[in-house]
């Protein structure tokens, strides 16, 4: 097996470099609680609209001729999520505005068609057939959230539209299940590997700082990412010499989690370990403040904990809480992009914006190699595609390691098919408020 995986590298979201500052006496400090709202709809809207207008016209100014090559989105634009998907889009539409500033695609300019599941695995089903079979869309990315990306991923095998996922990590959605599923590819880790990760973290921090950890609990929400985080720490505790004392759960969306962080707090594990959506993860650590519970250490599997508007929402309240991330400003691989992107939007690039970023080039890169858009072709030249370093005259690969290949392997005696065998994360912490 060829999968890559980072040995906690410790970092902050905050523009230098740290070690565990302040875990051991509490991952949530006593700073003023800070208020803030999620992207609402109508703006991510608003923002979508100036953003397809912005590539339009760059189309334009490049002199791109020729019929668009459509490529396909289906995120949540409303609902709980809207703020992780306008995130994901601001990736997407940065992606596409520079490919079709320096040529496009074969020398076509790229279109993004946009599709909405608003958190719906059924209204993302149906808004797949629409952009397949009303708006011809060439290749489709999707979902971020993973029970959406199945259904999304079998109709696009239907139709022989290549698909694939920058974000979505439930194991299963290429497992032996779906190894008939060649028209789907996955560029981001596996819940496994982001878990062992945490696990690792861990590990280096009871190392670094003497500070006994043995005892874990498990937060997380009730649907397919909180049973897949209880299965992933269930298949590697035993390894970290951890024991699990608590699992403790909650519907999506939650408006109390009162009780949920009251059993915490009589739990009292040395180590935390969360996997939430935006919403959720927002609303948990308000509830710690609320009833003066300090955690000695909260890791989170990166989702709504590392999207932008979780520290914007949560301000200092946030400081000392680690998550795995897939992009950080303090890492090597794609300063400069993420200059450039924070100049365009206003935030630096995160792990969601990142991988979209990269999958639009991934695209790019296959098509150009198929010299035609036509399914069969694309989805040969993604199972052919090895990158490394750099795009093919692009930009130097963002994540956090040197290498795209789409590969079929076996994880912890399971097998798995097109996933990315050498994507990898970091874990960071949040310092300053930032």
């Amino acid at each position: 097996m060829k999968m890559r995986k980072v040995t906690s590298l410790l970092c902050a979201f905050a523009l230098t470099a740290a070690a565990l500052c302040g875990c051991a006496s509490g991952a949530i400090d006593n700073a003023q609680n800070q208020s803030g709202a999620a992207a609402k709809p109508e703006e991510s809207a608003a923002q979508e609209a100036v953003a397809e207008a912005a590539a339009e016209e760059e189309a334009a100014d490049a002199g791109l001729e020729g019929e668009p090559i459509r490529l396909g989105t289906i995120y949540a634009m409303s609902g709980g999520n809207a703020a992780i998907g306008a995130n994901i889009l601001r990736g997407i539409d940065f992606a596409v505005a520079e490919i079709n500033s320096k040529g496009g695609v074969l020398g076509r300019p790229l279109e993004v068609v946009r599709g909405d599941h608003a958190g719906d695995p059924a209204t993302g089903k149906s808004e797949a057939e629409r952009l397949i079979t009303q708006e011809h869309v060439d290749i489709m990315m999707g979902c971020h959230m993973s029970t959406v990306t199945e259904v999304v991923a079998q109709v696009c095998q239907q139709y022989g539209v290549p698909m694939i996922t920058a974000i979505s990590t439930l194991d299963r959605l290429t497992d032996a299940d779906h190894e008939d599923m060649d028209y789907f590819f996955r560029l981001c880790p596996l819940n496994s590997v982001y878990v062992e990760d945490m696990l690792k973290y861990l590990k280096d921090s009871a190392e670094q700082t003497g500070e006994e950890i043995k005892t874990i609990a498990i937060f997380t929400d009730r649907a397919a990412i909180g049973q897949e985080l209880i299965r992933c720490v269930n298949l590697f505790k035993d390894e970290y010499g951890l024991d699990l004392v608590a699992e403790v759960d909650y519907t999506s969306n939650a408006t109390d989690l009162s009780a949920q962080v009251l059993a915490l707090k009589d739990a009292d594990p040395d180590a935390i370990l969360c996997d939430s959506y935006i919403g959720d993860a927002t609303l948990f650590v308000q509830t710690l403040k609320a009833q003066n519970y300090s955690p000695k250490m909260i890791v989170a599997k990166a989702n709504g904990f590392t999207d932008p508007s979780f520290i914007t929402n949560l301000g200092e309240i946030a400081n000392g809480v680690a998550s795995v991330v897939e992009f950080n400003p303090d890492l090597t691989n794609g300063v400069e992009i993420n200059d450039e992107f924070k100049t365009e939007f206003g935030v630096d690039m995160n792990g969601h914006s990142a991988e979209s970023y990269t999958v639009v080039w991934i695209f790019k890169t296959a098509i150009e190699a198929a010299g035609s858009v036509e399914g069969e072709a694309v989805k040969q030249a993604l199972t052919d595609l090895d990158i490394q370093g750099e795009f093919p005259g692009g930009r130097k690969i963002v994540l956090p390691y040197d290498r795209i290949k789409f590969e079929n392997y076996d994880l912890a005696g399971e097998p798995h098919y097109r996933d990315n065998t050498y994507a990898s994360v970091a874990i960071a912490q949040i310092q300053d408020g930032a």
